[in-house]
């Protein structure tokens, strides 16, 4: 079968089989328009197909004998994907959704997190060729830092469903979509079912310091605000590890880390570091076993764990920095 023949097929564009059969018939056409007519079940296509085979006879082509219990040619799949974007600094994924209906192709760009839902939605229809070279695109895309890679669609359609479920005002665009997702949101993320090594504390601190994919994933300013204020009143050096602060600070970050990192705290950043490392499985990358020793351990210790601290400092950092420039800022501008 001809490339191009798959796309008349998705398309059910049977006039293009009738002028091919009149230019310029052949078995293979024969033989396949043969096989589409047993495999359809609409009797406008069945009457368009015959029409064809009627075509190629009176050129002396005729279908050879097909058995009817494997006849294992029917339309082309209709086009159905899902992919995925690491999570940002506030824990959001993007999850592309499409699916073909009627010749058209309908897409869903979601960005949920696992505690909010649904943040945002887009929807836009396409035809099927600009479905496939965007298809193509998503195939390379590499949104540095993040990752994106395609993700199974029952995957995605879970993953969906939770997010729809915790919602509390969904955007208009998902009425429509919700009617395509599972009802059961229960499920198990398919990074648990990865394999788990065993990796040094020290090599796991500096993987965390230099992991590109996880830059700036920190903790909600609201949440930290009354412990920067404080720092920041005090002209404190914003790194609890430093010798002229530990003595002062480091009790008040122990009580601070136990304190934020409540158990939906924790189960919000254990899902990050499982879309991560389920991501970075997908492309090959082998630094997903560190990024779920990672998500194991916060999981185990919660606050105590290794990222809850390289999390925690690295917020700190990051808004008293923030707060400093701003202060700055206003202080030159007066």
């Amino acid at each position: 079968m001809r490339r191009e023949w798959s796309g008349w097929i998705r398309n059910r564009q049977w006039g293009e089989f009738e002028k091919l059969a009149k230019v310029e018939p052949s078995q293979a056409l024969a033989d396949t328009v043969a096989e589409l007519e047993l495999g359809f079940p609409e009797k406008p296509d069945r009457r368009a197909l015959r029409k064809v085979l009627y075509l190629l006879s009176q050129a002396g082509f005729e279908p050879r004998e097909i058995d009817v219990e494997t006849v294992t040619a029917k339309p082309a799949a209709a086009i159905e994907r899902a992919f995925m974007v690491s999570p940002d600094g506030v824990g959001d994924v993007v999850i592309t959704y499409c699916h073909e209906e009627r010749g058209r192709v309908a897409w869903l760009v979601t960005h949920l997190t696992s505690r909010l839902g649904v943040t945002s939605a887009i929807e836009e229809t396409t035809t099927i060729d600009d479905a496939i070279v965007r298809l193509m695109r998503y195939q390379t895309y590499a949104p540095a830092p993040f990752i994106c890679s395609e993700i199974p669609v029952d995957f995605a359609l879970t993953r969906l469903s939770k997010a729809v479920s915790i919602t509390k005002s969904l955007p208009p665009v998902m009425a429509y979509w919700r009617a395509l997702l599972p009802k059961e949101v229960a499920y198990e993320h398919p990074s648990a079912a990865l394999a788990r090594t065993t990796i040094d504390d020290q090599v796991l601190r500096e993987f965390m310091a230099n992991e590109e994919a996880m830059y700036g994933w920190r903790l909600e300013l609201g949440t930290l605000a009354p412990l920067i204020n404080e720092m920041h009143e005090q002209q404190a050096d914003i790194d609890p590890g430093s010798p002229s602060n530990a003595d002062r600070w480091l009790p008040i970050f122990e009580s601070a880390r136990r304190q934020f990192f409540s158990e939906a705290v924790i189960e919000d950043h254990r899902i990050r570091l499982l879309d991560l490392a389920y991501l970075m499985h997908l492309k090959g990358n082998l630094t997903a076993s560190t990024v779920l020793c990672l998500a194991d351990n916060l999981q185990e210790v919660g606050p105590d764990s290794l990222y809850a601290r390289h999390i925690l400092n690295d917020s700190l950092a990051m808004y008293v920095q923030t707060l400093r420039a701003v202060n700055a800022k206003n202080q030159t501008g007066t």
